[in-house]
């Protein structure tokens, strides 16, 4: 190649690298101005507007270094939840079935319904949800009253657990489990609550107590626990907003 076609080639290169930078610079701003107009709404976000904004700030995420998306790896499950049909590849993901399954043995002989429910609730991941979008919203310096807010981030959960239902979190097949998998699952059936039924599955329902027979209770949202032995548990949600 002569000196002025290298010359050229260098100059074409850079000039590229310079209008992909921008690009993602503009990319940048538009999502950031987006997920603000979307906290803006503050208590008349409705549900179309959280599966929006989790996808707003997935996209954000998405164009950072890999390196400074590791605080915000509970918003990162959280934006997949809202927008799949099952969650089976998540590390963060199987690890709340980890936490799930110690809260389910720390529980089992409580007699208080109450602690019980708030805490196999928090195991779910809310309260670390909060932290991390919190400290995501400073790092984008975007309005965080939807978050610090106790009212607002009550109305954003309602909507985000109405997205989530239905949609499982689970393990793999286990011949599919890689090495931080596997250690993961090796941990839960080293601690089930009874031999052979750690949790491997969770799913948010909304369960028809009136069917059941007890009519005064009506359709409530729960949480479902599948172990390994096919039991489900069925634990009706009880979030804490100032948690």
């Amino acid at each position: 190649m002569r000196l002025c076609e290298l010359l050229a080639c260098r100059t074409r290169s850079a000039h590229c690298y310079r209008y992909t930078k921008w690009i993602k610079e503009d990319m940048k701003k538009d999502l950031i101005t987006k997920i603000g107009n979307a906290v803006a709404k503050n208590k008349n976000l409705e549900e179309a507007d959280v599966r929006s904004l989790m996808i707003l700030v997935r996209k954000l995420l998405d164009n950072m270094p890999q390196s400074d998306q590791t605080p915000y790896l509970t918003i990162k499950l959280f934006s997949n939840w809202v927008a799949h049909i099952e969650i089976t590849q998540s590390n963060t993901g199987l690890r709340i079935l980890s936490a799930i399954n110690n809260a389910l043995v720390s529980v089992k002989d409580s007699v208080d319904a109450v602690a019980m429910q708030t805490k196999m609730s928090e195991a779910i991941g809310f309260p670390a949800l909060r932290k991390e979008m919190k400290l995501f919203f400073g790092h984008i310096g975007v309005d965080e009253m939807l978050i610090s807010d106790n009212n607002r981030w009550a109305i954003f959960i309602t909507h985000l657990i109405e997205i989530i239902r239905d949609v499982p979190l689970s393990f793999p097949q286990l011949s599919a489990l890689d090495a931080t998998k596997r250690k993961i699952y090796e941990e839960i059936a080293q601690n089930p609550i009874k031999p052979g039924a750690g949790v491997i599955s969770i799913q948010i329902s909304r369960i028809n107590y009136a069917a059941l027979g007890v009519r005064e209770l009506g359709d409530i949202m729960c949480l479902l626990i599948k172990t390994e032995d096919t039991t489900t548990i069925v634990i009706p949600l009880l979030i804490d907003v100032r948690v």
